[in-house]
């Protein structure tokens, strides 16, 4: 069956609040990180899940809409934000609930309960099982930051002055659909972009970078192909 990306708004807005569930066990009981990925997850291919580091291994798996951690499941369709905590804190004492702000309104925020479309979750967990896979070609550190709910791999050159993130977004709200991006610092000029492989097109308003939208159906190996090679270039940096 083939879904519509644009029509996964509904379905990508609860599972970002269920990541704000999961993500808090890291966040409040892993010692802190500079760089905040002590609230981070990583694509575990054995619980097809976005799972935190060990020992604490909160998850969330997306296909089905159920936190996981430590051998236990809640499934989350029909049940509260509220819900959800309290299995958490049964799971993990001492947790807090503390999630990312500002975040995208959704009626789960102010106390309805989830509700499973299987299909659309599913596709879903498709993009980041097929965007966990690929970006594990470009860098092994892959990782999903609760924030913007995109997974992502970031890639230092002189000693962090410079950089390349390339991931895949669900959407947000720029674009309404999952997508691919490319970005780099520091930004360089936008009147010598050359042109993207794949479908894909520069982003120049607020950011600067390469973008494939699924609606495009593009090929997104060759996009990211060619948006790290003109990125590289852009910011004076080789492999």
């Amino acid at each position: 069956m083939n879904i519509d990306p644009r029509s996964l708004t509904d379905a990508r807005l609860q599972l970002h609040w269920a990541a704000q569930l999961a993500a808090t066990v890291g966040r409040t009981l892993a010692p802190p990180r500079a760089d905040d990925s002590h609230t981070s997850f990583l694509w575990s291919e054995k619980e097809d899940a976005l799972v935190q580091e060990p020992p604490l291994s909160s998850g969330l798996r997306l296909r089905d809409l159920t936190l996981i951690m430590s051998g236990q499941e809640f499934p989350l369709d029909g049940r509260t934000i509220d819900e959800g905590f309290a299995w958490l804190q049964q799971q993990a004492p001492g947790v807090r609930k503390e999630f990312n702000d500002p975040m995208p309104d959704h009626p789960v925020a102010h106390g309805e309960p989830f509700h499973l479309d299987g299909a659309k979750f599913a596709e879903l967990a498709r993009y980041y099982r097929e965007a966990a896979a690929i970006l594990k070609t470009i860098d092994a550190d892959v990782r999903c930051w609760p924030h913007h709910f995109d997974i992502a791999v970031l890639l230092s050159f002189d000693g962090g002055a410079k950089t390349i993130g390339v991931g895949m977004s669900p959407g947000d709200e720029g674009r309404d659909e999952p997508y691919w991006y490319v970005n780099h610092w520091p930004r360089a000029s936008t009147t010598s972009l050359p042109p993207l492989a794949g479908g894909g097109t520069w982003n120049t308003e607020g950011w600067l970078g390469g973008v494939l939208p699924a609606s495009a159906n593009g090929d997104v190996r060759a996009f990211v192909d060619s948006a790290l090679k003109a990125s590289r270039d852009l910011i004076g940096v080789h492999a």
